[in-house]
């Protein structure tokens, strides 16, 4: 199991997100599994939580499904066992970006066409994802 921490500083604190994960190659699906592309799925931790941070995650590994798929095509489960964040601090869309940086690390991917800019105008994180 890796560690991927996803930091993005602003003006006001900014985003910190971990998430501990591990790829599974056996090309068994586990029944509480969620599939995101073809034989590319996501298997959750045992442990409650919010549907917007499960949502996130899905995004996350989401963007980079096509290539995931051709790299494993006999099937790939992502293991999320953790995910943890300063709730005073957090977005669930940051999920996202800690999953995908999880993945970059992984299986050395390129990064995904995705950002995010804290607009001090507006006192809100942007979000952008890309041209997918």
């Amino acid at each position: 199991m890796k560690r991927f921490r996803f930091r993005k500083r602003s003006p006001i604190g900014g985003l910190a997100v971990d998430v501990d994960a591990e790829a599974d190659f056996s090309g068994v699906t586990p029944s509480n599994a969620v599939q995101i592309y073809r034989n590319i799925w996501l298997e959750l931790p045992r442990s409650p939580m919010h549907w917007r941070d499960a949502a996130w995650l899905m995004c996350g590994i989401a963007v980079h499904s096509d290539i995931l798929n051709t790299l494993h095509p006999k099937g790939l489960t992502i293991r999320v066992c953790n995910l943890s964040f300063p709730a005073s601090d957090y977005v669930p869309e940051a999920a996202a970006f800690a999953m995908e940086g999880w993945l970059r690390e992984e299986f050395d991917l390129a990064p995904a066409d995705i950002g995010v800019e804290y607009d001090s105008m507006n006192s809100r994180y942007v979000f952008s994802w890309g041209n997918g």
